[in-house]
């Protein structure tokens, strides 16, 4: 599927969005931005939950109201909060989601649904209540909906919030094999999860882009701005300005601060900068590495 996002722009209490404009036809393409950024209104617009103010969404070529049902049957959907009945099983539930999905069935709905439940490792929970499960397994109950009918583009937000180490590399590895012939958008705060998974960069700040495009692009930006200095105590000129710091960790001969700067202070040397870093750097006023 081609995903096109033209000018969209959504209003609340105050602007949510304004002039988003981005476009993909595979991959994933990983979602930054701060709390009220806007990030979850986006992509409750892209699944045709939420109508944008202005500016429209194309999927392949066709906006929402041209074949609504058709395109919500091209589109799975995890939400951030994701829940069910407690009493539920997992079977059960992603039975109601391919009813919900139109696959009307038994025998299809039965190979859809064993076919999931091995794809997110549940297949011997099948028969588990969902308000039984841990958190990570519910979250591979809402990702197998999500996957029900094979749709084209695959929305999840917040994904791998409250999931242990173990389970958050098993569900980057998971969203990996399905970006293989789909677009996979990747709305998250953890900035591990888009370097380990995505390519492409899409970066909100204040409702607006703040940038689109490769990942790596985006990392090389910095290079040249990202330093660490030791030495016995965190430098003056760093204390008058706390945002450019990144991290600081006493040693036993004093601190060791990474920090962001244009012009670095005394005996600092140069740090290979990651993601984390460039996104600091591009969400923050530029007058403050100056």
């Amino acid at each position: 599927m081609k995903l096109k996002v033209c000018e969209v722009s959504k209003r609340y209490d105050s602007k949510v969005l304004d002039g988003i404009s981005f476009e993909v036809d595979q991959g994933i393409v990983g979602l930054l931005g701060e709390n009220g950024a806007g990030k979850t209104t986006l992509m409750e617009i892209i699944a045709t939950l939420a109508r944008p103010d202005t500016g429209k969404v194309e999927y392949d070529g066709k906006e929402r109201d041209e074949d609504l049902y058709a395109i919500r049957r091209r589109i799975g959907y995890l939400p951030q909060k994701f829940d069910f009945f407690a009493k539920i099983s997992v079977e059960e539930a992603l039975d109601y989601f391919c009813r919900l999905k139109h696959i009307s069935s038994p025998e299809e709905r039965k190979r859809e649904i064993e076919e999931k439940l091995v794809q997110v490792g549940l297949i011997e929970h099948r028969k588990k209540q969902f308000g039984a499960l841990s958190g990570g397994m519910k979250q591979r109950v809402g990702i197998a909906q999500a996957m029900i009918g094979d749709p084209a583009l695959l929305l999840v937000d917040e994904p791998t919030v409250g999931l242990d180490p173990h389970e958050r590399a098993a569900f980057r590895q998971l969203l990996s094999e399905l970006a293989a012939d789909r677009v996979v958008l990747l709305s998250t705060h953890i900035v591990e999860d888009i370097a380990m998974t995505s390519e492409r960069l899409l970066v909100l700040h204040e409702g607006r882009v703040n940038y689109y495009g490769d990942l790596s692009t985006f990392i090389r930006s910095v290079e040249g701005k990202v330093w660490m200095y030791r030495g016995p105590s965190v430098p003056e000129s760093l204390r008058r300005r706390p945002s450019l710091i990144l991290s600081s960790q006493a040693t036993a001969e004093g601190v060791e601060v990474r920090y962001i700067a244009e012009t670095p202070i005394e005996r600092s040397v140069p740090v290979e900068p990651t993601l984390e870093h460039a996104y600091m750097y591009a969400n923050r006023k530029r007058t403050d590495y100056e």
